[in-house]
């Protein structure tokens, strides 16, 4: 056997010095060996069909291992851009498993090892993560010193550096780790923050802890989230940081959230613009700062982290890296019939399904057409790509900049560039994890994933860094010795390292003797980004006054006046900022006048309010400009409106109309008596000329009040009331006219939940009959769900023989949303007026872990004969539908009947849960184990919720977007709802996948086997 294992030495690091050796010297001599047993696999594959085609064969002698190379030998394995050249600086012993780095202030490197790293089944491997401090004693661009600075670190992560210290992100904290001793090896350990959450596949924790402009660290809380707190104050409110950036001052500890999203990896570019990924999207850009929408807690914004690559996952990737041995033999198995699946085989490169570490080129030693430029790593396709920023409205787009050709790309399979740093040195640096198996250890079949080592590579890992052709190493500063004077000055270096490592310094030194060349810079400087760190120091000083902000606020460069209307907000109540700002909305730069529409919001004046109609009026087409302003409603929502109603030209446009109807929108769920008669009071001045307008107005205003506070309005204004009932009039004609566009009575059906429920019930009752089309029915479904009287539950059940099954899922949506109608709903089961079959998994699952104890004692009694299956017994049995011939053409029916509403494929169905484009690299094998087992192992975006509400409603299902404001919950029917982060009582997971378990119970085996064939089929 050439697999190794070596054991534990003293329980401080997961492999020996002497078992590494061996193991290495292992694989060494046993190259040869295996490139001739990939050439006996290649010529097996090309022979022709195998004589032995048991499904339970072992395959070991076909899966020969790919095996590692040394350090020299995989630095011959790369391609570069003409120009670059890759020098390796660090391996192992000196770093193993390395995924995340920062530079000291004096170059050193400090490094996060992370070997737990798709270990989570395995004990032996916890808490021996470590921060390894590395040094280049000669000053070569080579580390050649390595200790261990941190150690005993479970699952870390992520690590920067400040005051002589580092913190560490190592789940479920933040650390602060110093070395006061100077021996190297940190006493201080304190916990700082805590409460974040884990993932067990290791790859959508919290990561990329960077610096700002702001003078904060910002951090990456990816997909896992968690409720974080301070962690020496054990009484304060956890806050939700999942789908959130993460801000916090290292000086006065306060922390906030800010918008983020994505999953490994996330950038700052020289002027503040937030970048991250997730593994099948290389490049999004965050577009707007969560604070600003937090602040009217009445806006439902789209979500901030967009997609500005071109063709996303699908952008064609160029891999020069052989497909593995194992890829290769179930291709062959498919072709010979062993295991379902398509005769054309599949290649699962060429896009991306394994994107990391999305970094901005920020050195100085690279030429200049490459500054700004976006790296990302594609750990699966071995290489690393580039693509180059380009203005896109208000936002950009990041489009390939090297054709047919990756910037970098290995021949090793092992490579694995999970992060990168831009270097003290000008260059940009490549943390390589170095790991057979980058994949999950559910991302391959039994079969084959038996006769694979999934820790292979724990004990290796290499960093390179890339530099351009005639690089001469430069002598690294040590700037911890630097004079205050010289960290001013280096502001304006053209390296962003420098940048970044001045403005921390100085705001840790908090040295007042800054203050007056920081002034002068700020107003003297030729280079807009020292005029712009400049600005930020001063303000990290508490020392950024009124003049040298008016300078920047008239300043030459746009991206400085951007930078300096962000700054203005700390001066709200200075007449000379505001009066500015209010010139500023003629700005000739689109991105100028964006950072305006926001920040107008933090300032007070009827001249602001004027000035945001002067931005509706010139960029109120765009989205984004109407996001931007609506945030900047809040308060002055009815004076807004009222003066955009008064100016024809914008009411009769279609933003115009748009951004009143969402301005009415806000003023209704506000419920501000000031905006709420400001809006009656203009629609009453409106004449019949503007009666469709006024109606959408009105029904805007009223759709989003309370209800009691909507009924209040209705009886007090008798404008308003006639509007409502000449609305709901056509509402019921059309609501109930069977020669209607079904389109159209669906709206009107929707419409009715403005009706007190006694004057609407006979009619809702006619709507739920089995004669109606399902889109009218599943309207008069969700119209009813608005309502809270008992009675609802009754016309339901009542109507319950007439759903169909997917009517009777919304039905049961409807019913589980408040307590006292799940009672009535467990008593029709009890009665058995609902059938138990009507009754699905995932219900009876959520219904047996509902947070109200009568309903759950209820739910586990009246449900216990219908307990599901041990789920392995399951998975054994359906073992037969693996040997039945499936049938592709039966399997995509299947799929639409019974997968289609949360997974698309072929432009058939809705892409909620997983990505499927890909699945027939999966294997039927582990395709048939999530199908049946879908709990085995959940990604953190795949979990069931429970969302409670203050006013008692509950709703239940998957998180599909998250901002500032609100909650997106995908229910098990299939519709979603948003609701505002101010209604929310308690959000919790069920710990459930939001695909239910017991699937087969609609599928016997050769139904399994015909989806098998379809999924494996697909291209």
């Amino acid at each position: 056997s050439l697999r190794y294992k070596t054991k534990e030495s003293g329980g401080k690091a997961p492999h020996s010095k002497k078992g590494v050796e061996t193991a290495m010297t292992l694989r060494y001599a046993a190259v040869a060996l295996l490139t001739l047993s990939f050439v006996a696999l290649a010529v097996s594959t090309r022979a022709g069909p195998a004589k032995d085609k048991k499904a339970d064969k072992d395959y070991a002698d076909q899966l020969p291992r790919i095996p590692s190379l040394s350090p020299a030998e995989a630095l011959k394995t790369f391609q570069t851009r003409p120009g670059f050249r890759i020098e390796l600086v660090a391996a192992e012993p000196l770093v193993q498993s390395p995924v995340a780095l920062d530079f000291d202030e004096d170059g050193r490197m400090f490094v996060v090892e992370f070997p737990e790293y798709n270990q989570h089944t395995n004990k032996d491997f916890k808490g021996h993560g470590v921060v390894r401090l590395l040094e280049d004693s000669k000053g070569i661009g080579k580390f050649d010193t390595s200790h261990v600075y941190v150690d005993n670190l479970d699952s870390p992560v992520a690590v920067t550096c400040y005051d002589g210290g580092v913190y560490v992100g190592a789940v479920p904290n933040i650390l602060y780790c110093k070395d006061s001793k100077g021996d190297g090896k940190a006493d201080t350990r304190k916990p700082v923050y805590t409460g974040f959450n884990r993932d067990e596949a290791g790859e959508a924790m919290m990561n990329s802890f960077r610096w700002g402009l702001d003078n904060r660290f910002h951090v990456s809380t990816s997909l896992a989230g968690g409720n974080v707190r301070p962690a020496d104050d054990k009484a304060a409110k956890p806050v939700s940081v999942r789908g959130q950036g993460f801000l916090f001052d290292p000086r006065t500890g306060k922390f906030e959230l800010t918008s983020g999203g994505g999953q490994h990896g996330m950038s700052l570019d020289d002027w503040g613009r937030t970048f991250v990924c997730g593994n099948s999207d290389p490049v999004n850009l965050v577009m707007y700062d969560r604070r600003y929408v937090a602040r009217n807690p009445h806006l439902q914004p789209a979500a901030a982290a967009v997609n500005i690559a071109p063709e996303g996952k699908y952008t064609k990737l160029y891999r020069l890296s052989p497909i593995e041995p194992w890829r290769k033999l179930r291709t062959r198995l498919r072709t010979d019939g062993v295991v379902p699946g398509s005769d054309e085989g599949g290649e699962p490169s060429g896009f991306f399904t394994g994107a990391t570490g999305v970094t901005v080129y920020r050195g100085d030693a690279w030429p200049a057409e490459y500054r700004g430029n976006v790296f990302v790593g594609e750990v699966s396709g071995n290489l690393v790509y580039r693509a180059r920023l380009e203005p896109d409205g208000v936002g950009l787009k990041a489009v390939r900049a090297d054709k047919d050709i990756e910037f970098l790309a290995s021949k090793d399979n092992w490579f694995r560039p999970v992060q990168f740093a831009n270097g003290p040195d000008g260059c940009l640096y490549v943390i390589d994890m170095y790991r057979e198996l980058i994949e999950t250890t559910v991302s391959l079949p039994p079969q084959i994933l038996k006769h694979l080592d999934v820790s292979s590579g724990v004990d290796k890992g290499r960093i390179y860094r890339i530099v351009p052709e005639g690089f001469k190493q430069p002598k690294i500063p040590k700037l911890s010795k630097a004079t205050t004077a010289e960290l001013v000055a280096l502001l304006e270096h053209l390296n962003g390292w420098h940048r970044d490592t001045a403005s921390r310094l100085l705001y840790q030194r908090q040295d007042k003797e800054a203050v007056a060349p920081l002034k002068k810079m700020a107003t003297e400087s030729k280079s807009p980004l020292g005029r712009v760190h400049a600005l930020y120091a001063l303000d990290g000083l508490a020392a950024l006054d009124v003049a040298t902000l008016l300078h920047g606020l008239t300043d030459d460069e746009p991206r400085v006046r951007e930078q300096a209307v962000r700054l203005a907000e700390r001066l709200p109540s200075d007449a000379k900022v505001r009066d500015q700002l209010v010139k500023m909305t003629a700005d000739d730069d689109l991105r100028v006048r964006y950072q305006l529409a926001f920040s107008l919001g933090e300032f007070s004046g009827d001249e602001v309010t004027q000035a945001l109609t002067h931005l509706v009026r010139h960029d109120g087409g765009d989205p984004w400009f109407r996001l931007a302003i609506l945030s900047s409603a809040n308060d002055r929502a009815g004076d807004l409106f009222r003066l955009l109603l008064t100016e024809m030209d914008l009411r009769a446009s279609k933003p115009g109309r748009i951004l009143l109807n969402e301005l009415a929108n806000e003023i209704g769920a506000a419920n501000r008596q000031r905006d709420v008669a400001a809006v009656v009071k203009v629609l009453d001045d409106l004449t019949d000329a503007d009666k469709v307008l006024r109606r959408e107005l009105a029904l805007a205003l009223v759709s989003k009040q309370p209800s009691a506070a909507r009924e209040r309005l209705l009886k007090d204004d008798a404008k308003v009331r006639t509007i409502i009932d000449d609305l709901l009039r056509d509402a019921r004609k059309t609501a109930v006219d069977a020669k209607r566009d079904d389109k159209d009575r669906v709206a009107a059906v929707r419409n009715l939940g403005l009706a007190p429920l006694d004057e609407a019930r006979d009619l809702y009752r006619d709507l739920l009959q089995s004669s109606q089309p399902q889109p009218v029915a599943a309207a008069a479904l969700e119209a009813l769900g608005r309502y809270d009287q008992a009675e609802v539950a009754i016309l339901l059940l009542d109507a319950w023989g007439n759903f169909s099954p997917t009517l009777r899922a919304t039905a049961a949506e409807t019913l589980f949303s408040r307590t006292p109608w799940i009672a009535a709903f467990l008593d029709a089961v009890e009665q058995k007026k609902v059938p138990l079959a009507d009754v699905g998994p995932a219900r009876i699952n959520l219904l047996q872990s509902y947070p109200d104890e009568k309903v759950r004692a209820r739910a586990q009694k009246l449900f216990a004969s219908t307990k599901l299956a041990r789920r392995q017994d399951v998975v054994d049995d359906y073992q037969k539908a693996l040997k039945l011939k499936g049938d592709a053409n039966k399997g995509k029916a299947i799929f639409k009947k019974e997968c289609s509403a949360c997974h698309k494929l072929e432009g058939v169905g809705t892409s909620i849960g997983a990505e499927l484009s890909a699945i027939r690299d999966w294997g039927p094998e582990k395709i048939m184990l999530n199908i049946l087992d879908p709990n085995r192992e959940v990604q953190p975006q795949y979990l069931t919720y429970i969302l409670a509400t203050k006013s008692g409603r509950i709703a239940t299902g998957m998180i599909t977007s998250e901002t500032a404001n609100g909650v997106t919950i995908r229910r098990v029917d299939q519709t979603s709802e948003t609701v505002p982060r101010g209604n929310i009582d308690e959000l919790r997971s069920t710990g459930l996948s939001f695909m239910p378990e017991g699937l087969e119970k609609q599928l016997d085996y050769q139904a399994m086997a015909d989806l098998l064939a379809y999924l494996n089929a697909v291209k």
